[in-house]
This record gives C-alpha cells, sequence and structure tokens, in this order.
C-alpha cells in the first residue's frame, strides 16, 4: 500500500501514523453506473432558508412509498439535523463545560420528492416545529423509514422512526401532509435504528449510542396493531448496547449488533419453525474486533453482506483501522468481502484508512453498490475550528483544502456484480468533499437515489440512471 503519511500527536497515546492511499483508478467501461450517470436534484438542505434556521444536515432515512389506491408514489427523505453542533455538545458535555444529555436539537423534517412539479421540488409532509415546542426541540432525525402492509387491518403504511431523548414510530397511509401519526412509544433514549418486515411481521431494532440512560439491545415487533417486545438483553451480552441492523434472509431473522468491548456480533431469531433462536453466527466483529457495529445489510445473489462500523475515535486509536464487509451464506458461513485477507483484494475501508462506517447498500439493475462516510472532511473541520472544539460553540464551517485533496475527502461509492469485484463510481462525494457519507440509497425503477451526509453545507440528494 503506498500512502502519504501524517503525523499526530494524540494525548496520552504517542505518534500514530495514519496514511492516505493512492485511490483506485476509476474504470467507467465495466458496467453498471458511472459517476457522470448521476444528478444532483435538490438544493443543499432542500432550501435555503429553512436550512440557514434548523440545519439539515444528514439525508438519514430514505423510502419509496406509494398508498394504496394511488396512481403513483414518490420518494421520501427524513433528515438529520445540525450533527456537527451535536458532536460538539457531546465534546463540550465531555470536558465537564454541560450537563451530560443537555441537547440544544434542531427539528428535523420528512420531504417528499415531486419532480412532477419541478427537477428540485421537495414537498415538507411532516416537520416536527409542528410536533416539538421552539426552542424545548428534544428530537435530532428521523434514522430509519420503511414500508409495511400490517398484518392487522391490511392497510400499506410508511414508518418513519426517530431519534431522539425517546425512540418514536410515525406512519401514515397516505403520505399526505397531515396524515402522519405516531403508533409506538418506546419509552427509550436513542433511536430505532432499523426496521425490517419478517413473515408477515414488522420488527424494530433499537439502539442508544450515547450515555444517557438505557444502554442495551432490545428488538420488538408488530403486527401492525400490537407492539411486543423479542429481545430485550442484548441477546444475553451486557456490552451489546444497541441493535444496529436486521435483515430477513434465508427463513431467518438476522440482527447486527453494537459491542464496543469486544467487536460486533451477527444473531438469527424468528427462524422457519417461528420460535427458534436466537443463534449466533459471528462474534468479535467478523474480521477484526474493532468494527464495533454492524449498521448496513444488503441481500445480493443470495448472499447476505453486512458493513461495519468504527467510531472516529476508535478508527484512530487502532491506527487507521478502517471498516470491513462480510458475506454470510445459506449454511451461515461467512468470508471476508472487504478487510484484512478479503476475496476482493481490498483491505479495510476499501484500501482507505478514513472509510469508518460502510453506511448504505442498494442493489440496482443488477449491480451492487455500497457507499461510505469518509472522515477526512470532518476530522480537518475540527483542527482547523479547535478553539471552537474546546470552547462546544462551532456548528457548521466548511472545509476544503490542501489536506482533504490529499487525503480524497469525500465519500465513496463502489460497485460489483459477483461480489468479489469492486469498481469506484466516486471516492469524491460526487466532487463534493461537503458530502462526507453517502448515508442513504434507494433503488425506484429506472434510478438509484442517493442521499448525502453534508453537516457543512447541508445534505444533497442525487440521483443515476443509466445512459
Amino acid at each position: 500500500m503506498r500512502a502519504i503519511g501524517l503525523s499526530f500527536l494524540m494525548c496520552g497515546m504517542g505518534s500514530i501514523v495514519l496514511t492516505g492511499c493512492v485511490p483506485p483508478e476509476i474504470q467507467d467501461d465495466v458496467g453498471g453506473l458511472t459517476a457522470a450517470d448521476f444528478e444532483c436534484i435538490s438544493l443543499n438542505g432542500f432550501d435555503p432558508e429553512d436550512n440557514e434556521v434548523d440545519i439539515n444536515d444528514y439525508a438519514w432515512s430514505m423510502e419509496y412509498f406509494q398508498p394504496d389506491g394511488a396512481d403513483r408514489g414518490y420518494v421520501y427523505v427524513g433528515t438529520g439535523n445540525d450533527m456537527i453542533g451535536l458532536i460538539y455538545q457531546g465534546i463540550s458535555a465531555m470536558m465537564g463545560m454541560a450537563e451530560l444529555g443537555d441537547v440544544l436539537a434542531r427539528p428535523p423534517e420528512i420531504r417528499r420528492y415531486r419532480d412532477d412539479i419541478f427537477r428540485l421540488a421537495w414537498e415538507r409532509v411532516l416537520d416536527y416545529r409542528d410536533v416539538e415546542d421552539d426552542p424545548d426541540f428534544e428530537t435530532i432525525g428521523f434514522r430509519y423509514m420503511k414500508v409495511y402492509r400490517a398484518q392487522s387491518d391490511g392497510v400499506n403504511y410508511l414508518y418513519a422512526a426517530t431519534m431522539g431523548r425517546e425512540a418514536i414510530l410515525w406512519r401514515t397511509a397516505t403520505g399526505e401532509p397531515g396524515s402522519w401519526q405516531i403508533v409506538w412509544q418506546s419509552g427509550l433514549v436513542g433511536s430505532v435504528r432499523m426496521l425490517a418486515e419478517h413473515n408477515g411481521l414488522l420488527y424494530v431494532a433499537v439502539a442508544n449510542e450515547v450515555p444517557v440512560g438505557e444502554q442495551i439491545g432490545k428488538i420488538f415487533v408488530t403486527d401492525g396493531d400490537q407492539f411486543w417486545p423479542v429481545v430485550e438483553d442484548g441477546f444475553g451480552n451486557p456490552d451489546n448496547l444497541g441493535v444496529m441492523c436486521l435483515a430477513s434472509y434465508n427463513d431467518w431473522l438476522y440482527a447486527g449488533t453494537l459491542n464496543k468491548a469486544t467487536g460486533y456480533e451477527i444473531w438469527k431469531l424468528a427462524g422457519p419453525e417461528g420460535s427458534d433462536g436466537p443463534v449466533q453466527i459471528v462474534a468479535n466483529g467478523g474480521p477484526s474486533s474493532a468494527n464495533q457495529a454492524a449498521i448496513s445489510r444488503c441481500i445480493f445473489k443470495n448472499r447476505l453482506y453486512i458493513g461495519s462500523m468504527l467510531d472516529p475515535m476508535a478508527n484512530i486509536i487502532a491506527g487507521g483501522k478502517a471498516s470491513d464487509i462480510i458475506r454470510i451464506d445459506t449454511s451461515d458461513e461467512w468470508q471476508t468481502v472487504v478487510g484484512p485477507d478479503s476475496l476482493s483484494g481490498y483491505d479495510s475501508g476499501f484500501d482507505h484508512w478514513p472509510n469508518t462506517y460502510i453506511w448504505s447498500m442498494a442493489v440496482h439493475d443488477g449491480w451492487f453498490y455500497t457507499a461510505t462516510y469518509d472522515q477526512v472532511s470532518a476530522f480537518f473541520n475540527v483542527l482547523e475550528n479547535m478553539d471552537r472544539v474546546i470552547e462546544a460553540l462551532s456548528r457548521r464551517s466548511r472545509t476544503a483544502n490542501v489536506f482533504e485533496q490529499w487525503f480524497n475527502a469525500g465519500a465513496d461509492l463502489y460497485k460489483t456484480q459477483d461480489g468479489v469485484h469492486w469498481y469506484p463510481v466516486t471516492l469524491t462525494g460526487f466532487g463534493d468533499v461537503g458530502n462526507y457519507g453517502l448515508r442513504t440509497m434507494k433503488s425506484v425503477g429506472d434510478y438509484l437515489y442517493v442521499g448525502t451526509a453534508n453537516p457543512f453545507d447541508g445534505l444533497e440528494v442525487w440521483r443515476g440512471r443509466s445512459r
């Protein structure tokens, strides 16, 4: 691995050398989507006036929904708000400059894409300004959305799950403004991290990633009417602080955890006999115990792919260890696809140490796409604003400098047709280093929609179609 070296003196840890890799060559003649096939279909943060006040940083959730009886459907996006501000608030709390748990949240919203009006039109359908009182907002984002036809009444609903002082589940049968209702209040701090349909029921993964309130992985399930617990004890391991992903695969429900002590775990439950499981499939973070969480999943060619996450400090402490991808077959044998001794030949993070999350996955037109969070932009933003970090006052300041270019800043998008041979689509967040993550993806008809995480200028939504 050829690299540019950069040393930083970390408090109490000595000198750690982080390496920025020579980026792979982008090949546009192998098939699938190329960067040139994508167009941006939103303004930053949806609209400047709203973004200036509410700071729509992340396209945190995305789903396509066509209500019963409707002639057409729309792509819906839920926001995550003021993420840099929340990070700095956390730093302030750790430094004793604020109470742990104090959050100055900005209200999230859900919008839907109205290209039937014009190309950049995003209609607001739910706004937390109408739910909570200004300035005492307690909800910071809509973290996941899922379409589910309820077993209880046969109606097709769009569900939207929140993160905040309480994880809450909303739904709508029409998608229209004014039609959204709260259907479940967890009573738990944190977020509904993921929703998955399995054997006609909707499963709800709960995780609390902040050190306030209870931290233990939980799974609930609903038929659209009643909710009941399935897992309440982190699969018997108190270090499983949350359930981060769910997938219905091979007649079982698979669940990935957050475990900062020994690395993520993968379990399967609710098997073909109904009461089967839970059974552990992967332990110790798979390829590396540094893999703290299993956060993304996708079924491709009858294998279940799982992407990992490390928080930025864990990435640095581990000497630049990035995220990995594994795949599980129907016999529950697993292989490393991206990571140490991988099938693809790519080391962790696709040979790029700042890729600390494999953040989203999707299958589109026969190709499997996966995208990253690249912390270079955020890292240098922190360095350049260290005075404001210390004071915990900084919120947003775009950084695009020579260091970012050296380190190939901006989120990466890769594609494969076989799960082994991977090709980069973009290595620079579609040419905007502020897009440090490609947070959500959804295949809808001819288009692959991609929602970005951009805490510097506001989220963007892109879509790609083969020419």
